[in-house]
């Protein structure tokens, strides 16, 4: 299936889903979620999942122009936002019993 549209049907992607979406390895992956950059969840012992709005909001977020292959119901949201409401989402928050950075 097409990276948008793993991106419209789920809401929780698999690492190497994400990684694969965003052409990096999953390890990268792993310290975006360390650092914040992407938003996650424990599910149980060893089993992160990555918010599917998260990683749209990455890619939105470096952005730097529409293309022709950009589908016409895409819409940009402006970055200040998508700042803003990642930085409230998962910037201060809890964190689980290894220290990574949870969803509030």
């Amino acid at each position: 299936m097409d990276a948008i549209g793993t991106l419209q049907r789920k809401k929780l992607l698999r690492v190497d889903e994400a990684a694969q979406i965003l052409n990096v390895s999953r390890w990268t992956v792993y310290r975006w979620v360390e650092a914040g950059r992407l938003g996650g969840t424990r599910l149980g012992v060893g089993s992160l999942r990555i918010f599917s709005d998260t990683v749209t909001a990455l890619i939105d977020l470096h952005c730097v122009g529409v293309t022709a292959a950009t589908p016409a119901e895409h819409t940009v949201i402006p970055i200040s936002t998508k700042q803003r409401d990642l930085k409230h989402r998962y910037a201060g928050g809890e964190r689980d019993r290894d220290g990574h950075p949870v969803a509030v």
